[in-house]
C-alpha cells in the first residue's frame, strides 16, 4: 500500500448494486416524506380542496410538531445516506464521501423541496382564480415607449 492511498477507500466490485441501492433509498426516503405531506394536505384542506393557505399551515404545524420533525429529519437522513451509497463507487476520498456528498445531497433536496412548494402555491393560487402579479414578458409600460410619428 502505498502512503498517498493510506485515506483511500478500496474501489468496489460491482457499482451497479451500490448506484441502485442508493437510488432505491432515495427513492423511498422522498416517497415517505412526499406521502405524509399529502395525507397531511388532504386532510387539513377543507372540503378537501388544497389551497395556497393550506399548504403554508400545513409545512408550518409539520416544523413545529415533533413527528413532523421526526419525517423530515428521518427522510434527508435516509436520502443523503442514498447518495452516499451512489456516490461510493466513484469517490475514493472518505471527506468527500462522508461530507461533501451528504451535504450537497441535502442541500439539493431543500432546494427541490422549496421549488416544488413555491409551485404547489402558485398552482394553489391559480386554481382559486387568485390574480397574481406576474408580468411575463408582455407589452408592458416602462415609461420609455417612443413617440409614434404621423
Amino acid at each position: 500500500m502505498d502512503i498517498r492511498d493510506r485515506g483511500s477507500l478500496r474501489p468496489v466490485r460491482s457499482p451497479e448494486r451500490w448506484v441502485v441501492s442508493g437510488l432505491t433509498l432515495q427513492t423511498v426516503a422522498v416517497a415517505g416524506v412526499a406521502t405524509y405531506a399529502w395525507l397531511r394536505l388532504r386532510r387539513e384542506g377543507i372540503g378537501g380542496h388544497i389551497t395556497a393557505a393550506t399548504i403554508r399551515l400545513a409545512w408550518h404545524a409539520d416544523v413545529h410538531t415533533r413527528a413532523g420533525l421526526t419525517l423530515l429529519a428521518a427522510g434527508a437522513v435516509a436520502y443523503s445516506v442514498g447518495s452516499i451509497l451512489m456516490a461510493r463507487p466513484y469517490l475514493s476520498r472518505p471527506v468527500m464521501l462522508f461530507v461533501a456528498v451528504p451535504a450537497a445531497a441535502v442541500i439539493g433536496m431543500l432546494a427541490l423541496g422549496v421549488l416544488a412548494l413555491i409551485i404547489a402555491i402558485l398552482l394553489a393560487a391559480m386554481a382559486a382564480n387568485v390574480d397574481l402579479p406576474l408580468d411575463i414578458g408582455g407589452g408592458g409600460g416602462s415609461g420609455t415607449r417612443r413617440k409614434q410619428r404621423t
